[in-house]
């Protein structure tokens, strides 16, 4: 998510906060009383949803406010807790964005810190400070490392989990957002440049762009099917659109205002799209593609 306190603020007058024509997919439910929810990461291993929830006017979704929280979803899509993990003096959320979970831990980006907390038991364990951090937006896992993209400075850090504050630069795009990982390969969407990236973590290669630019505004969130397509999240195009697996051809799922980043659950096929603007969260079917 990149956005200015001018952008955002004009949003809640030009858009509606309702669906718009052109739906595609089936649309299972739509849950309300969230607070500027951002992002939705599924927990493969129990099908538990949680969604980020900056809980900020527009103008603060870049500053330490300390009054974001998470919420967490059953595996049907229903609401277990509205304030599964809410912000203290003692651990603080401010504005918590994307999302990523590996080894039991979920890991939220918030600002210029990366939060980890317990799936199990909903107990903080630790808060890390990334240096030269400006506006860490997504988080991906590849199984062994954690991954967070950094929209200022178009920078992908590799974090160096045992050491405070240390990473790695892998990749920079302009306007990094939202980061994937899946079956070997690594993806990433550009705000500004409207466009979505293979990315090499060897150095084989730098970014590689679809050549798609033309038919996105400001890309969000971004997934992979099993079948090697994406789905990708058009927060100012007002759409959830998929992208066929050889790149070429784009299709709009679902059309809705203010998407920001999209949560997939594989094994029961279903996309998690949060409204930003109306506090919603749009579950929709998978199993008709």
């Amino acid at each position: 998510m990149r956005f200015t306190a001018t952008m955002l603020m004009s949003l809640g007058f030009a858009l509606s906060a309702g669906p718009l024509t052109g739906q595609t997919l089936p649309h299972v439910r739509t849950l309300s009383g969230f607070a500027a929810p951002e992002g939705v990461v599924v927990d493969p291993a129990t099908g538990m949803a949680y969604v980020s929830n900056m809980a900020s006017p527009p103008e603060t979704f870049w500053k330490d406010t300390g009054k974001g929280f998470i919420s967490r979803l059953r595996p049907d899509g229903t609401l277990d807790a509205l304030r599964w993990v809410e912000s203290t003096d003692a651990f603080v959320l401010n504005q918590p964005k994307g999302m990523a979970i590996q080894d039991g831990k979920l890991y939220v980006a918030d600002n210029t810190r990366v939060l980890v907390i317990s799936l199990a038991s909903a107990r903080p364990l630790a808060a890390l400070k990334v240096a030269g951090a400006q506006q860490l937006n997504d988080l991906a896992a590849d199984g062994q490392h954690v991954y967070v993209s950094d929209t200022a400075t178009g920078k992908i850090l590799r974090l160096d989990l045992g050491a405070q504050g240390r990473h790695e630069t892998v990749g920079e795009i302009e306007g990094i957002n939202g980061i994937t990982f899946r079956q070997g390969g690594f993806y990433a969407v550009s705000w500004t440049l409207h466009e979505i990236y293979e990315l090499s973590l060897t150095g084989a290669h730098g970014p590689k762009a679809f050549g798609l630019s033309q038919q996105f505004t400001n890309l969000d969130g971004i997934e992979v099917m099993p079948d090697g397509s994406f789905i990708v999240s058009d927060y100012m195009g007002r759409k959830v659109a998929a992208v066929s697996a050889d790149r070429r051809q784009v299709k709009t799922l679902y059309e809705l205002t203010t998407p920001a980043d999209i949560g997939i659950d594989h094994e029961r096929k279903r996309l998690y799209v949060p409204q930003l603007e109306s506090d919603t969260v749009v579950i929709l079917s998978l199993s008709a593609r």
